[in-house]
């Protein structure tokens, strides 16, 4: 029964499945960073000291820029300058960078934008409102595969001489499929060098695949392809608003001209402390992967199409309407999230949750679906 829940960060009765948060909560080592930082935030700079009074002046964006070096076998060079040259750029949130990296390429008017029917959309969502605004913006948004993937080849042949952004979501969401590193790395060597390609790997630490493989070197080597990631999921720390992105000295630049804001250091001290919290990050992925399973093994038992997913979701065809499912569930104060559902009919998002989540709610959906008809009745 959804009123014995009392889930990770809401209060009790509600069982929220649809923002992809993670479920056991934040790192409880970023939250002993918040504790512990806390009392400085009527300072401009920070210091710590050690038990014999020696003071260390803290430097809370150099800190974690080392701790992600470090995290993703990147060499940072040395002695390192926060003002010199390097890979990294922090921000307030990964859907910060998407809008800036929007903002940097497409403000110029007469730009275009290239991504998957079925994606994230932040970054389109934002060039939307730079056309809106009057600077002739175009969005191409190519249809998936037939297994629910971007379909690279069909986005390459979009190209036009407008085209100025690319977006790959790896793993993707709302579908939670996969693009092998070879078959991204084949698309990264076939766009011409003046168009950025994002690959937005957000969801990274969920894939279970064994041969997986990041992006990143590609954001290493190549001038014109970014890489963006979050501390909002695997992490738990949404709500301090913490991403960074890796990317060319030239990208990293474009971003930093039309940036206006800073990440607060008690959110860097935060981020830092869930970075090396790798038992935390190893419950996590555990929880996930399998709750996702359990969810799986449910929906082919009811015999219901879904797409094996790599992240913390997972997608189901409900065969009905999508909103009455969703209205249905939120009677039991069940979230769940519709999100591309527009194109793809009778779809909806299962955020994955701890075991005993996932068991309310398939209670509920199993008692809920048939009392809604199916499509086509």
């Amino acid at each position: 029964m959804v009123e014995h829940i009392h889930s990770a960060g809401l209060p009790p009765g509600l069982l929220r499945m649809m923002d992809n948060e993670n479920p056991l909560g934040p790192s409880p080592k970023a939250l002993d960073a918040i504790q512990t930082h806390m009392q400085s935030l009527n300072r401009y700079e920070w210091f710590d000291s050690d038990s014999d009074g020696n003071l260390t002046h803290l430097q809370p964006a150099e800190m974690l820029i080392r701790a992600l070096a470090d995290e993703n076998g990147i060499s940072l060079p040395e002695p390192f300058d926060l003002e010199k040259p390097h890979p990294i750029f922090l921000a307030p949130g990964v859907d910060q960078i998407l809008k800036l990296l929007a903002v940097a390429y497409l403000s110029p008017g007469h730009g275009e934008l290239i991504e998957a029917e079925v994606t994230y959309g932040e970054i389109s969502e934002k060039a939307r409102e730079l056309d809106s605004a009057g600077i002739d913006t175009n969005v191409v948004q190519v249809p998936m595969t037939a297994d629910h993937k971007h379909d690279l080849d069909a986005m390459l042949e979009a190209i036009t001489p407008r085209t100025r952004l690319m977006v790959v979501t790896n793993p993707n969401n709302p579908t939670g499929s996969l693009l092998t590193y070879e078959a991204i790395s084949a698309f990264v060597n076939s766009v011409p060098g003046e168009i950025v390609v994002v690959i937005d790997e957000a969801y990274f630490h969920f894939v279970k695949q064994p041969n997986y493989q990041s992006a990143m070197s590609l954001a290493l080597s190549r001038d014109n392809v970014v890489v963006v990631r979050t501390f909002a999921k695997v992490y738990g720390i949404r709500g301090v608003m913490v991403g960074y992105a890796v990317s060319s000295q030239a990208i990293k630049e474009k971003l930093m001209l039309y940036n206006s804001g800073r990440t607060s250091p008690l959110s860097l001290m935060a981020a830092l402390a869930a970075l090396g919290d790798h038992d935390h990050v190893q419950r996590s992925r555990d929880t996930v992967i399998s709750s996702r399973e359990r969810l799986f093994h449910e929906f082919e038992a009811m015999n219901l199409e879904y797409i094996p997913s790599e992240t913390n979701f997972v997608q189901v065809n409900v065969e009905r309407d999508t909103e009455e499912v969703r209205l249905a569930l939120w009677d039991k104060r069940i979230a769940v999230s519709p999100r591309g559902s527009q194109v793809m009919k009778g779809w909806i998002r299962i955020s994955v949750g701890t075991m005993n989540e996932i068991e309310t709610f398939l209670s509920a959906f199993k008692e809920v679906l048939p009392t809604i008809s199916r499509l086509g009745e």
